[in-house]
Order: structure tokens, then C-alpha cells, then sequence
């Protein structure tokens, strides 16, 4: 993909990857549209040094657990620059602690930011693509949509569903040369672990003993193991979003793995090899992207 004039828009930039990404990407001159939550309150610190990084970097509000907000982002976005080339989904909460600790309302809120925040993306911004008949969706998960973390009982589901759904949206776009990819990042030292909720509900945890405290020392061991790994280098994820817009149609991977992988690019490596043979007994291979 030629960068220039190629217009990316990112949701979730003020911190982690999205910050990341949105740095990466506005070096190599892409129009990268920045989006992030409360950018005249919290954020706007936060908005201001991106917003100063370089005259191709935009600032837009975005919350993706609301309809109209993710509309008027993409339209803003839409009525400046006429289009949007690559659409990254990054925006993401964690919640980390016992399955039993957390309420029904952590559990929606969960699925509503990473699962269903996302799906809201793809409804807003597929018809503008379809217009162009191109795009590109980045939608950065996790391993933990792969494989099962214990104290991640909201998170890995939602993680695993998303998943899903980038992946149906590859299929289904694919005949109007639309491509759906993801990349699942292992742990790194971002602020996502530092900023989880934990169990509101902890009355119900007082018999679980020493695993109640479990998962505080586990997020801390891993924070710990983190410090001065060259696997845990963050900024091999927005490496990795940059090498996938560079790629063409047709040549792009449908998962990859960054970081610690702890054999999941072995599972993704058996799992599609069964994907693809479904597809086909199902009469629907069609709808798998033809390698060029």
C-alpha cells in the first residue's frame, strides 16, 4: 500500500499500542485519523502531543460503546480526506481477578468495549470501503483469543469473540477486495494490566483462600518478567500493523502473533488448515482470499 495520501483511522490511541501505532504510522507518512475518548478533558494532554507530532495526524473523539460517536468520527473522518484506507481496532479494557468476583454489569461493560465496540466499527465503516471497493481491518486482539488465561474470565472471552468476528468479516468481504486481519499481541508492559478492573463483588471470593490474592501476584510476576524482554517490546505490534498495511491484497496473513507466543502460532497453523477444509465442504471456499 502506498502511504501517501492513505488515510488510517485508530481507535483507542491515547496510550499502549494505539499511541504506538498512531507514532509509527504518522513517521511513515501515512494521514492517520487518532481517536481516543474525553479529548477536551482526560486525554487532552494526551491529544495535544499527537495532535503535535505531525501536520498528518488528526485528533477525532471516539468512544466505541457509542453509535453516534463512532459515526461522527468516521464522518468528520469521511468529509475531510473522502475516505478511510485502513481502519485499526485497537481499543480495549482488561479486567483481571477471579470469575466469580466479577458482576454482570463488568461482564457486559467487558463485551461491549472489545466485542461489541468493534462490530460497531465494522457497521459504520464497511459501506464507505464497499464504495472503494478496498480497505483494510486491523483488529488487534490477543493471544488470550487463542488460548485460555485463568483471573481473564471476561477478558479472554472477549478476546475469542472478536476473533470471530474479524474473521467472518474476512470471508464476507473478500468479494469486494475488503481484507480483515488481526494480530494478537502476548503480554507486554502496557498500561492495560496497571488500569484493570478488578472483582467489584469480593464477598463471594472470602472462601477461595490463597487463590483469592492469586491473581495480583500472577500480573505482577508477569510484570516483572516483562521489564528488559526483547520479546515484550511493544513496539513490535505497531511494527507488525505497519508490515501488514504494506502488504497487498491477497498476501496478508489472517492472524499474526507478536511477542511471546506461547504456541500459539502453532495452534493458528492447525486451526486454519481445518478453517479452510470446512469452508470448502461447506461449497463456500470462494470466499477465501486467492493467493496471487
Amino acid at each position: 500500500m502506498n502511504n501517501t495520501n492513505n488515510v488510517v483511522l485508530i481507535t483507542g490511541a491515547s496510550s499502549g499500542f494505539g499511541r504506538l501505532i498512531a507514532e509509527l504510522l504518522s513517521k511513515n507518512n501515512f494521514q492517520v485519523i487518532a481517536t481516543m475518548r474525553d479529548i477536551s478533558g482526560k486525554n487532552s494532554k494526551i491529544a495535544r502531543e499527537l495532535d503535535g507530532l505531525s501536520k498528518n495526524v488528526t485528533i477525532e473523539e471516539l468512544d466505541v460503546t457509542c453509535s453516534n460517536s463512532i459515526k461522527a468520527a468516521v464522518t468528520n473522518t469521511i468529509n475531510s480526506f473522502s475516505k478511510i484506507d485502513v481502519l485499526v481496532n485497537n481499543a480495549g479494557i482488561m479486567n483481571v481477578g477471579l470469575a466469580q468476583g466479577f458482576t454482570i454489569p463488568q461482564l457486559e461493560k467487558q463485551m461491549d468495549v472489545n466485542y461489541i465496540g468493534v462490530a460497531r466499527i465494522f457497521r459504520e465503516v464497511v459501506p464507505h470501503m464497499k464504495k472503494n471497493n478496498s480497505g483494510l481491518f486491523i483488529t488487534v486482539s490477543s493471544i488470550a483469543g487463542r488460548i485460555i488465561f485463568p483471573f481473564l474470565s471476561t477478558y479472554n472471552p472477549s478476546k475469542f469473540a472478536v476473533e470471530a468476528l474479524a474473521e467472518i468479516y474476512r470471508y464476507e468481504l473478500s468479494p469486494f477486495k475488503i481484507d480483515s486481519v488481526i494480530v494478537e499481541p502476548g503480554p507486554f508492559p502496557t498500561n492495560l494490566i496497571k488500569n484493570s478492573p478488578r472483582p467489584e463483588d469480593t464477598q463471594c471470593l472470602e472462601d477461595y483462600g490463597e487463590l483469592k490474592n492469586a491473581a495480583e501476584k500472577t500480573m505482577l510476576n508477569f510484570q516483572e518478567f516483562m521489564k528488559n524482554n526483547p520479546d515484550c517490546d511493544s513496539n513490535l505490534v505497531a511494527k507488525a500493523v505497519l508490515e501488514l498495511i504494506n502488504l497487498p491484497y491477497g498476501k496478508r496473513p489472517l492472524r499474526t502473533v507478536c511477542g511471546l507466543d506461547y504456541g500459539v502460532k502453532d495452534i493458528n497453523s492447525i486451526t486454519e488448515k481445518y478453517q479452510l477444509s470446512i469452508l470448502k465442504q461447506m461449497g463456500l471456499d470462494n470466499l477465501v482470499q486467492k493467493k496471487d
